[in-house]
Order: structure tokens, then C-alpha cells, then sequence
């Protein structure tokens, strides 16, 4: 069980500083109303960091140094990720009459596409400060990569760099993590079935031909399977194919066709492993036939 010190004072001007942080919310929130969500946001922090990069930020924090880039966007990723989850419990005041729209003459209840703008926005925001504490991290010579961060290198696609070679990404750390996953399911499900004990051979054969063929289906399943896991605020925008444009749409994106491109574009990679497949087997892989003879129009003989 994952336990931790909170960025965030709760018996004094915490309240203050959450708005300090983030800059988007009422000055009169109360820190104990929101402590649930703090401490869920810091968990999930440390799974990621790690305890022993996250107990540095908790010293800089103790000894005041609250400018430290490093400690201001791990307060940043907790407060906000504590805050969107915290927001939608009030949206309605509970009373004794049951639920309703808090409202008065100074505020006007949003439309709901609204709130959902609203919702993604801080969600794709979330995503991308957790994205730089993790870039943070990787190039920083004095800190060192958690055992989340280093338990997918024995991968075919061990990082993120041979991931970009087929689908650029935008650089997030993050996405690759939460893909990687997927791309360890590929590798049992798809490939070891095809290839048995010559799994790990060929992860050492890294200039062969069938090494590229299994990295760039391992992405392409990750990609599959990541749209179908994971919300869409994760994904760059240049990985996706558009919907139909609405001003009230929270994606724009059209999930299933681009869902069924990457499946479309993997099942022909994996008859292309296959065919590599039999031919280290000295199975001899027909041809396509072609379908006209010395009878049609346009052939010369």
C-alpha cells in the first residue's frame, strides 16, 4: 500500500495554495473537501515517479523551496488531477429536496457540451504535465527512472524513440507507458505462438527484416488497442483521423475509422511475418496468382 506525505498544507493556507498552483479555481474552496482527491492524485503520482523521486519533491517541499521546477509541475499534475475529478461532485447542491443546479445571479449553468469541453481540456492538460515530469525524470542526471518506467525494456519496442519510428507520438512518455502493455500482449499473443523458442533470437537480430515487421505490428496493435482502453484525450491529434466537425464535440475524432486503420494496416503486416516466417523454415511461400492470359488485350507475349 502506497503511503505518502501531500504537497499541500491542510491545516493552513493549503486552500491558498491550490489556487496558487492552478490559477483556476474559487479561493474559497476548502482544502478538506478536496484532501479525498489530493491523496488519490499523490498514489497515482508515485506509481508512476516512483517513492524515491517522489520523497525528493517532498524534502523540497519541506525546506520551502517551492520555485523548484521540479517540485512545482509535480504539485501542478496533483492539484489538477485532484481538482477535475473533485469538480463534478459540485455541479449539484444536495438538499433536502434532493439534487439541483447551484446557481445564482452571478453564474449561469453551463450547457453540458460545455462541461464536457471543459472536462477534456483538463484531462488532456493533466496528461501533459505528467508527460514532462517523466521527460523530467529521463533527462535529469541526478534522478533515476522507476521501476514503472524501466519494466518494458526488454520489449521489441523497448522506448519510446523505436516507437516514433512508426507512429509518432508527440514525444509522450506517458502514452507509451500506458501502450507498452499492449504491446507485451502482441508479443505473446501473436508473435511467440508464431515463432516459439526463437522469440528471444530474434529480439537480437535487430537489423533483420522481420525484426521491423514485429516492431511496426507491435505499434500498430498498441495504437488499436490503446483507442479501444484509454480515453482519446491521451492520444496527438495527428495519430487520429477526424470526425465530423461540431463546435460542441469534445474529440472531433472518429475513433472507429481510425481503430479499424491501424487493424487493417496490422493484418497485413502480420501475413508479411508469416511469409518471413516460412521462408527461415525453407517452406516455400506461393506467389499471388494473377488473373489473365496470353488471350487479353493487354498482354504482350
Amino acid at each position: 500500500m502506497i503511503k505518502a506525505n501531500i504537497l499541500f498544507d491542510k491545516t493552513g493556507s493549503g486552500s491558498s495554495e491550490i489556487l496558487e498552483v492552478l490559477g483556476i479555481n474559487d479561493a474559497d474552496i476548502d482544502i478538506n473537501h478536496i484532501w479525498q482527491q489530493l491523496r488519490a492524485s499523490t498514489k497515482k503520482i508515485i506509481k508512476i515517479i516512483g517513492s524515491t523521486n517522489y520523497d525528493i519533491a517532498v524534502q523540497l517541499y519541506n525546506n520551502g523551496d517551492l520555485e523548484d521546477e521540479y517540485l512545482s509541475i509535480i504539485r501542478y499534475a496533483i492539484a489538477l488531477d485532484a481538482f477535475r475529478n473533485y469538480a463534478p461532485l459540485t455541479d449539484l447542491a444536495f438538499t433536502t429536496q434532493g439534487r439541483s443546479f447551484r446557481n445564482d445571479e452571478h453564474n449561469r449553468v453551463p450547457w453540458e457540451w460545455q462541461i464536457d469541453k471543459s472536462d477534456a481540456a483538463m484531462e488532456k492538460s493533466y496528461y501533459a504535465i505528467v508527460n514532462e515530469i517523466i521527460q523530467y525524470i529521463v533527462e535529469d542526471e541526478e534522478l533515476e527512472q522507476s521501476d514503472y518506467m524501466l519494466q518494458f525494456s526488454g520489449l521489441f519496442v523497448p522506448d519510446i524513440f523505436e516507437f516514433q519510428k512508426y507512429v509518432h507520438i508527440n514525444d509522450s512518455y506517458l502514452l507509451y507507458f500506458m501502450l507498452a502493455p499492449s504491446m507485451m500482449l502482441f508479443e505473446h499473443k501473436e508473435i511467440l505462438t508464431r515463432v516459439g523458442s526463437k522469440l528471444e533470437e530474434l529480439k537480437k537480430n535487430q537489423d533483420s527484416y522481420i525484426f521491423r515487421l514485429i516492431q511496426n505490428s507491435s505499434v500498430l496493435f498498441a495504437m488499436k488497442d490503446g483507442l479501444k482502453k484509454f480515453s482519446i484525450q491521451l492520444f496527438p491529434q495527428g495519430t487520429m483521423k477526424a470526425g465530423k466537425s461540431d463546435k460542441r464535440s469534445a474529440t472531433g475524432y472518429d475513433i472507429e475509422s481510425t481503430v479499424n486503420y491501424y487493424d487493417s494496416e496490422l493484418k497485413s503486416l502480420l501475413l508479411l511475418i508469416e511469409n518471413e516466417i516460412k521462408k527461415s523454415k525453407g517452406i516455400v511461400v506461393e506467389r499471388r496468382k494473377i488473373n489473365f492470359d496470353s488471350t487479353d488485350g493487354f498482354v504482350t507475349m
